[in-house]
């Protein structure tokens, strides 16, 4: 028997009153209704919602039911599915168990033995790189005598394959090399010092003789100082005089310019106290007929006037002009 696919399985159980032939004629059945122009269209759609309406009510109910069967049936499958696999799981849990044991074991055996094997390369590449070529790659600073410490050092050095296996070549190549670099150093480091002793001894030479040629141009030196200093203090003599004779010059063309000044101070003074007396004696006739009339101010007599506020208004009309006449009297004794 040919088995369903899923699409075939849902379309049997979902169990309709109506065929797909039915839906599909209803669904054209009002297809030419495109507008309501009165209350019979009005009708007509309405009539036609309650019946899409009926049918799509009949087809929710159908899924629904069919969806409460499919959700029963899948937890009864489910249980099912954990009462068998409870049966056999434990067992083959415990059968990897052991097998990934014995595969751990194997795991962590050959990672042991391939740390080991790198740790016997690391140490036999660490002589060769230190105890071998070490010399001849530190020699930056050290002197020939340190050098030949290192070609000593590297000469005794025994290399067997026992000891260096498949590094037993490189081995003996490095120290081949270092043995060569360093006595080439060790050459060079003695020639290069041959050379800075004779350096130094010239340079102590030409050090003594600059010494000499120094002390002979400092001696030059203070005595052109001495003649320098002499020479600013005669020039330092002579300006100071000169200073000095123009200084007495100037205050004594100050002094007489003070008592010529003064004097004509006193002149102008005593022209202007003249023509100010001049001047005085001028105006005091016309300052003494002014000086009476103002004093007339103060002794003008009132007029007889019975109303209060009239005699109160002259009263202070005689106040006033008696304030002017004292007033105007300071003015014109000021001129």
């Amino acid at each position: 028997m040919k088995e369903l696919t899923v699409n075939e399985r849902a379309k049997a159980a979902l169990s309709i009153d109506h065929t797909e032939q039915e839906l599909t004629s209803l669904s054209k059945k009002f297809s030419d209704v495109t507008e309501i122009s009165n209350s019979d269209d009005y009708s007509l759609v309405k009539g036609a919602c309650r019946e899409f309406q009926k049918v799509r009510v009949s087809i929710e109910k159908a899924g629904k039911a069919a969806r409460n069967d499919a959700n029963k049936f899948s937890k009864a499958v489910l249980s099912e599915q954990k009462r068998l696999l409870d049966i056999v799981v434990p067992e083959e849990d415990r059968l990897k168990a052991l097998r990934k044991e014995v595969d751990d074991k194997a795991v962590r055996e050959a990672a042991e033995k391939l740390k080991r094997e790198e740790e016997r390369k690391e140490n036999i590449n660490h002589k060769i790189e230190y105890d071998i070529r070490g010399p001849a790659n530190n020699m930056f600073g050290k002197d020939s005598a340190e050098l030949k410490i290192y070609l000593s050092d590297l000469t005794k050095i025994e290399i067997t394959e026992e000891e260096y296996q498949e590094f037993f070549d490189d081995a003996v190549i490095a120290k081949n090399a270092g043995v060569k670099k360093l006595s080439v150093a060790i050459e060079e480091k003695e020639e290069l010092e041959r050379l800075r002793v004779l350096q130094e001894e010239q340079e102590k030479k030409q050090a003594e003789e600059q010494a000499r040629i120094d002390a002979e141009n400092e001696k030059i030196r203070l005595a052109q100082e001495a003649i320098e200093k002499e020479k600013r203090e005669i020039e330092a003599k002579k300006l100071a005089e000169a200073e000095s004779t123009a200084r007495k010059l100037k205050e004594e063309n100050e002094q007489l310019e003070l008592e010529k000044r003064e004097k004509e101070l006193a002149e102008q003074k005593k022209e202007e106290e003249e023509a100010e007396k001049a001047r005085q004696e001028k105006l005091r006739p016309e300052k003494e007929r002014l000086q009476d009339w103002v004093k007339k101010l103060r002794f003008i007599d009132g007029v007889s006037i019975e109303d209060e506020e009239l005699s109160e208004i002259q009263h202070e009309v005689l106040e006033d002009l008696s304030s002017l006449s004292i007033k105007y009297l300071e003015k014109i004794s000021r001129l």
